[in-house]
């Protein structure tokens, strides 16, 4: 008797077509089951991608496709029927529309028992409800798909000192895998040819590394690095080739910078995907501000590769990749790779499923935030036992998470006598001026007598006074760096410093922190507001980087009432100023750095504790909402830089008569920046809007800047009294 009854799982396409729903469940029941048999579970998938739609098997929700019937789910009748199976599955069934929830038995249990009920989560009517309607429900299924017989094969949840954890990622990868079938089974009823390419192009590891090797090879050839820099950076080289055919699992490279890790980690990558047959390779960068430099230099090598960031060419066909991470080379931020694995939402975790049997290295390791770096070690534990990944962690501080009691993850080490290759890599000489207090006065009076010098602050208003005074100094070869410049002002200034530099020019450098990575500079005198031991390391990487000068570096405290960006920042140079106190730091001694860690981890011993109460408790949204590498996201601001000048008002043309649109914000990427003050931005910047439907609808994080004298052609963006700012970089 079911099957003559003719259900629907969506209206009509542009051909006037509908979509059978025993089609629909039958197509995303197969891309879920081979989506989830990447890491094991593929049974798994293709129940929840049977079982996913079973609600719309319901007069009900046939009405709601006819347009008789609002506020309707679905999803309980699915989880319901599945109820006797893993948690797992009902769960993923019931969130793949509103979100993921811990415990979903009772409102299960009130769609059967209650006719014409109603979802305490959502307020929306069941469109199956009562034992009746079930019934017939269950009938459709059984009658019209072929249901797999057995208890599905589910993969053991390994311990972790953050107790639920390893369930709730299990649970947003299978989840993963079903909101990808579905929307992607969804897309091809409208456009089949999606079906044709689900897994993206394939990864060729030995393209890869023949490449790499031809460019290596031209970079060596143009090197002008002392000759004891080169034979170290071809150590660390040959020791990420040499550990890509050790097995699956966690790595660290701890090698100093300007080592070559940015090659280095691909070798590692590419050699170890051929090894292991891995599916992807993805890399994760810790700032967007270095994202496009270090994508470009794999884009060469690689040439697929994928940028899954914010700011990212916003093509269609790139669109549909970032939703999917289906490329063979992605690179992506930390913000973007790290929160997404903790996120509640479907569409937030789309591609997560693409991340499993992949190798994944993290550059900068150190820049996981303290409060965070808990979970953030563990999940990427999971993602090696459960999801069949390898993760390679490098950074140049040597954090050592030993001493950290709640984390289990233990890393094979590539450089096994780091201590040696640090104390040979010593290209710098710091000297401590922490004792007192430094005025900018006297900071900028030693950088003047200089032939070059840079010096990184810890905040926006320390760097516009440092650069002021270094200004009336000296004049021409001063210059500013932050990130209330634009993308293309900062590469043109980093562009006129390193002309200047290279051809023994004068040149005075002040920055914040956003010079700290992937900015290759090479200063032969580095002044250091103090700052966490990781910050000056890395800070020291921009100062004597080919080994050309007798490099110098002062470390010292500025002579200002506020001196960090935040209160983990200030306790984390703390900590170094004591250690300091003790005896004199060398940044190349890996006793030195341990025992920083070691004081470190006693200060921020666990994650913050609203993170680790909500994983405790289950709670998908809480555990989203607290973990967070940013705590609050700044808005985009088109700005007025004169280098750019004509494409500025090209874009603000297009914004006032047209709204913006993905293409645009892909142009406005090198003249956006972005900023906190929302308050300003109200007061003295126009709201941008798009067209959705035809209808203007404005966006809360896009802005324009009209009035030119706002962005300063030296210092960027900059409001009367933003002297306030506490940020970062």
């Amino acid at each position: 008797m079911h099957k003559d009854i003719v259900y629907y799982s969506r209206s009509e396409n542009s051909e006037g077509k509908k979509e059978l729903l025993k089609d629909h469940l039958i197509k995303t029941a197969e891309l879920s089951r081979h989506f989830a048999e990447f890491f094991g579970e593929g049974q798994a998938g293709k129940l929840c991608g049977l079982f996913h739609d079973s609600g719309k098997a319901a007069s009900l929700f046939q009405n709601v496709l006819e347009g008789r019937e609002k506020n309707v789910m679905h999803e309980a009748a699915g989880a319901f029927l599945t109820r006797n199976l893993p948690a797992i599955i009902p769960e993923a069934i019931y969130a793949h529309h509103q979100g993921l929830f811990w415990d979903i038995k009772d409102e299960l249990i009130k769609s059967f028992r209650e006719k014409d009920s109603y979802d305490s989560n959502s307020g929306r009517r069941f469109s199956v409800s009562g034992e009746e309607q079930y019934s017939e429900t269950a009938a459709f299924i059984k009658d019209n798909l072929n249901i797999p017989k057995g208890m599905p094969f589910i993969i053991q949840e390994p311990y972790s000192h953050y107790d639920g954890l390893p369930q709730m990622l299990h649970r947003r990868m299978l989840l993963s895998c079903l909101v990808d079938a579905d929307y992607t089974a969804s897309a091809s009823h409208e456009t089949p040819e999606v079906l044709d390419d689900i897994d993206g192009a394939a990864l060729d590891p030995a393209y890869i590394l023949n490449n790499l090797t031809e460019y290596r090879n031209a970079v060596i050839s143009r090197s002008s690095a002392a000759p004891e820099l080169n034979r170290l950076r071809n150590e660390v080289y040959d020791a990420c080739l040499e550990a890509a055919a050790s097995p699956p699992g966690l790595f660290r490279l701890s090698a100093p910078t300007g080592c070559g890790k940015t090659l280095a980690l691909l070798a590692f990558a590419a050699k170890h995907a051929a090894a292991h047959n891995k599916r992807r390779i993805i890399i994760v960068l810790p700032f967007l501000s270095i994202i496009e430099q270090n994508a470009a230099i794999y884009r060469e090598i690689c040439g697929n590769v994928l940028e899954a960031h914010s700011m990212n060419d916003s093509s269609e066909e790139t669109r549909i990749l970032s939703e999917r991470w289906s490329a063979p080379v992605i690179v992506t931020t930390s913000v973007k790779f790290f929160e997404s694995l903790f996120k509640d939402k479907p569409s937030r975790l789309r591609f997560i499923h693409n991340i499993s049997d992949s190798v994944i290295v993290f550059d900068e390791a150190q820049t996981i935030p303290h409060e965070l770096v808990g979970t953030t070690l563990e999940a990427t534990r999971m993602l090696c036992e459960m999801f069949r990944s390898t993760v390679l962690f490098s950074t140049a501080t040597q954090p050592d998470f030993k001493m950290r009691s709640d984390i289990a993850a233990h890393f094979k080490e590539i450089i096994p006598n780091a201590k040696e290759l640090f104390a040979g890599a010593a290209r710098v000489n710091v000297r401590w001026k922490i004792d007192q207090p430094t005025d900018f006065r006297e900071i900028a009076d030693a950088m003047a007598e200089k032939p070059n010098a840079c010096c990184v602050v810890n905040r926006k208003d320390h760097a516009h006074e440092l650069f002021d005074l270094l200004s009336d100094r000296l004049g021409e070869g001063c210059f500013h760096i932050s990130t209330d410049m634009c993308k293309a002002h900062r590469s043109d200034v980093l562009g006129e410093a390193s002309y200047r530099l290279d051809n023994e020019l004068p040149c005075f450098l002040v920055s914040t922190s956003c010079i700290e990575a992937g900015v290759d500079i090479d200063f032969a005198y580095m002044y250091r507001a103090l700052a966490p031991l990781d910050s000056v390391i890395q800070c020291a990487g921009r100062c004597n980087r080919n080994g050309r000068y007798n490099g110098e570096m002062t470390v010292f405290v500025p002579d200002s009432e506020k001196l960090y960006p935040s209160e983990s920042y200030r306790e984390a140079a703390v900590i170094l100023k004591l250690i300091a106190s003790r005896h004199e730091v060398d940044i190349n001694d890996t006793a030195h750095i341990q025992e920083y860690y070691r004081e470190l981890y006693r200060k921020f011993s666990r994650d913050k504790k609203a993170l680790v109460k909500a994983i405790r408790e289950h709670d998908f949204a809480e555990t989203a909402k607290q973990y967070r590498f940013i705590p609050s996201q700044g808005a985009n601001v088109l700005v007025p830089y004169e280098g750019c000048i004509g494409l500025y008002e090209e874009l603000v043309n297009e914004a006032l008569s047209d709204g913006i649109s993905q293409s645009w914000i892909k142009r406005a990427v090198p003249i956006t920046v972005s900023s906190y003050r929302r308050d300003k931005l109200d007061e003295l910047c126009e709201k941008c809007y798009v067209r959705i439907r035809g209808r203007k609808e404005y966006c809360d994080d896009w802005y324009i800047l009209h009035d030119r004298s706002l962005y300063n052609k030296f210092t960027g963006l900059h409001f009367t009294d933003e002297s306030s700012l506490t940020y970062l970089i």
